[in-house]
């Protein structure tokens, strides 16, 4: 039989005895004072320093500490890191903004320029500009028509933007000069009625031809296209006022002075606006079609408002046409809008007859907004309106 009995843990005394056939045995693991510690006794030591709360506390202080130190270490490393790839975003950015103006640049300097063909591009080839801390550097590929504008700062990578078509970006429409018969305030009732066009066209620019009559009857036709081919629009018909908008794309030459005929012989009136291209290698089209309608003679303030139209193309021409039975004089514009020529064209045949006009160029397509002008004078009288848009397309 053995018996083991475990005593005074406190004092580090185990006595464990044991008998068997008559021999007992103790054995007393209390260290002396004078004997060096055993190893049962590290052991002791440790787990009695273990299952004291302030040894435990200590030790997981130490590992916090080892923590922080490393977590201190790590951001140490990484801030640098970041503030180095915070500055080379920042440089990329700016090269590209430096090839996004570069674009422009070109854009502007090619329009100002007169700049239209491959072959007069061929000019921004190389061409390079500082701006800021960095530069513009301009490629042109005549063969495939296409810009490479490089934006780059020193010590930094380029960033490039190229622009294919480049050609089609160059397309702006401007206001040329205007004719008309009889000039503000004539007199005219010949059928058919000629005119004489402004001088110093070019071939590419936009003809808008307005005829009016101030008849109850009668079509409105070409009768002398004078060399070039005419697209008319349809005819609006108001009592006693009669509308109809010619167009063509001059081709260089005129052969006669264009005419129109009226059906009548009372008081008719043509009245002839140019707009140039920038590009002359162009069509014109229409981006948005005629839109036609009469109006009651309006109260005071007099004011005739036509509705707006919205454009499809950027860059697009729209044209606004306002006609009378009246010989009135008109004003008050909308704001954005411009009078091409004069501010009306009056007949003074007959018993009389108005037109004026406006035009505003879309730099971005949509919506052009309401169009108003007031009859100044004499109103307010009844009559007819149009609005239409154009487009210029390279070809």
């Amino acid at each position: 039989m053995r018996r083991i009995n475990l005593k005074t843990i406190q004092d580090f005394s185990l006595s464990l005895r044991g008998e068997r056939a008559g021999v007992r045995v103790d054995i007393n693991l209390s260290p002396s004072p004078s004997s060096p510690p055993t190893r049962g006794g590290e052991r002791l030591a440790c787990l009695n320093f273990i299952g004291n709360s302030r040894g435990l506390s200590v030790l997981f202080l130490v590992i916090a500490m080892m923590l922080m130190v490393a977590i201190g270490y790590v951001l140490s490393y990484l801030i640098p890191t970041k503030q180095k790839s915070v500055a080379l975003t920042i440089s990329s950015n700016q090269t590209l903004f430096l090839a996004q103006s570069g674009v422009e640049f070109a854009v502007r300097y090619a329009t100002d320029q007169g700049w239209s063909t491959t072959l007069q591009l061929n000019g921004l080839d190389g061409m390079t500009k500082n701006l800021g801390n960095g530069s513009i550097i301009l490629d042109y590929d005549e063969l495939n028509d296409r810009l490479i504008s490089r934006g780059q700062i020193p010590n930094v990578s380029e960033r490039r933007i190229v622009v294919s078509n480049f050609t089609s970006f160059l397309m702006g429409i401007t206001y040329f000069g205007s004719a008309s018969t009889p000039v503000d305030y004539g007199s005219n009732s010949a059928n058919p009625t000629a005119i004489t066009p402004p001088g110093g066209m070019r071939a590419g620019d936009l003809v808008l031809m307005i005829a009016q009559a101030r008849a109850n009857a009668g079509a409105l036709d070409i009768s002398n296209a004078g060399g070039q081919s005419w697209t008319s629009e349809n005819q609006q018909n108001q009592t006693n006022c009669r509308l109809r908008l010619f167009w063509c794309r001059f081709n260089g030459a005129w052969s006669a002075n264009p005419t129109v005929s009226f059906g009548s012989s009372a008081c008719n009136t043509i009245v002839m606006h140019v707009f140039r291209p920038s590009n002359t290698s162009s069509v014109w089209q229409v981006d948005v079609p005629q839109v036609s309608g009469n109006y009651a003679s309006p109260p005071a303030p007099r004011t005739v408002t036509i509705p707006g139209i919205t454009t499809i193309t950027d860059g697009a021409l729209v044209f606004a046409t306002w006609a009378s039975t009246d010989d009135n004089t008109w004003g008050s514009l909308t704001a954005g809008w411009s009078t091409p020529g004069s501010d009306q064209y009056r007949n003074r045949a007959g018993a009389d007859s108005s037109q004026t006009h406006a035009y505003k160029i879309m730099a971005t397509a949509g919506a052009s907004g309401n169009v108003s002008k007031n009859q100044a004078t004499l109103g307010g009288d009844a009559g007819a309106y149009l609005i239409i848009a154009f487009k210029a397309v390279i070809i």
